[in-house]
């Protein structure tokens, strides 16, 4: 009895040029750009796999193609603009000489005009990634990583009280997270009526009164 073979696959042709593979990529692109635009927007609660597809000009067919639910693509949104917010800060930061006198400043500038640029990208950051169940694993998983990134910055020559020790970074660190995300919430909405420069100026000076904060030597 002859051994049964497979047929060979067919290979995935181009299509105008374009592999199978990245017209994959590219629809998977479309899809979180339109899910981002909702997001950002309305909220993470309208984004549904429909709404995303006919924001992306996709049939829905391809929408399981890249995601498993709309679970996936809320959190893939999430981390998407967590990680450009993430980049900026690391940036900002190793370019910035602690020597100068000023470390906060530059950081909290290009942070503002990373969530200016954009409206959407402020929604997403710092009201959909607290407010949306879908996020809230994820949402916290990137607070402690945003968190590091500040504390690794607050331990920066003159920002850190000079008893603090590492309770005190990782405590102040975390409340400038928290400090950050609601003053952030009202200068975007409107409700914080101050023009730019002013509010830079004073998200810096929050920053700077938080570093110093020290609980040494009190007892664990």
């Amino acid at each position: 009895m002859a051994a049964h073979t497979d047929p060979p696959s067919t290979p995935r042709r181009p299509w105008r040029g374009v592999g199978a593979d990245e017209r994959q990529a590219r629809r998977r692109a479309q899809l979180v750009e339109a899910a981002f635009t909702i997001m950002g927007t309305e909220g993470a609660a309208a984004v549904t796999m429909r709404g995303v597809c006919r924001e992306a000009k996709l049939t829905e067919r391809y929408f399981y193609e890249s995601f498993s639910a709309r679970e996936e693509l809320l959190v893939t949104v999430l981390d998407e603009v967590a990680r450009q917010a993430k980049a900026v800060l690391e940036k900002t930061l190793q370019d910035s000489a602690p020597a100068a006198g000023d470390l906060v400043r530059p950081v909290v500038r290009a942070f503002t005009e990373f969530v200016t640029a954009d409206p959407r990208r402020g929604r997403v950051l710092f009201v959909e990634s607290l407010a949306a169940p879908e996020l809230a694993a994820r949402g916290g998983e990137l607070v402690a990583e945003f968190t590091a990134t500040i504390a690794q910055a607050l331990r920066s020559p003159g920002l850190a009280g000079e008893d603090a020790d590492d309770r005190d970074v990782a405590l102040n660190a975390q409340a400038v997270f928290g400090a950050l995300a609601y003053l952030f919430q009202d200068w975007l909405s409107g409700r914080a009526d101050i023009g730019r420069e002013r509010f830079v100026e004073h998200v810096a000076q929050v920053i700077e009164q938080l570093a110093r904060v020290t609980s040494v030597p009190l007892p664990r």
